[in-house]
């Protein structure tokens, strides 16, 4: 009897470190291109015979680079109003990024319309010919984000508000 259990031990172990051994690492490299319409593209795989730029290397931080500040103090503050910048998010109920984005983009104070491509078929439709395979797809103002990536969300918003 202890033999057996020894031998479902080890076995179950045995397939536990085989299962591990042969899972690639999660990348989380986020590339950035312009489409044929001119529109600013993220994803994690980008479409071939782009050129694309990489925005977010495996370490899950942004590549990019603080630069000095000029000199004479900081620039004197603008006197518009910041505008509210409208987005809408393809999503799914079931979807938990979906919902992260969600709380991500209300804390960004954005006009944002959801839509439920599961229960609406004219926007499933819009959302496949913005090239939708996956749930969260973002449009801020004419730039599609594939999925849920706060740092691509807040420098689309920042760059979209301060236009």
């Amino acid at each position: 009897m202890k033999t057996r259990s020894l031998f479902l031990n080890l076995s179950a172990l045995f397939l536990i470190i085989f299962f591990f051994a042969f899972i690639p690492s999660a990348s989380s490299q986020i590339y950035k291109w312009t489409d044929e319409s001119g529109n600013v593209r993220f994803s994690d795989s980008p479409p071939a015979g782009v050129k694309v730029q990489k925005v977010q290397g495996d370490s899950g931080g942004s590549k990019n680079e603080a630069t000095p500040a000029a000199p004479g103090g900081p620039p004197k503050a603008e006197k518009r109003e910041s505008r509210k910048v409208k987005v809408i998010m393809y999503m799914t109920d079931w979807c938990p990024y979906c919902r992260k984005a969600r709380e991500y983009l209300q804390s960004l104070d954005v006009d944002l319309v959801e839509y439920n491509v599961e229960k609406n078929r004219e926007k499933a439709a819009e959302f496949k010919a913005k090239g939708g395979s996956g749930v969260p797809l973002i449009d801020v103002e004419g730039t599609v984000i594939k999925g849920y990536n706060p740092d691509s969300l807040k420098s689309v918003v920042d760059d979209r508000r301060n236009r």
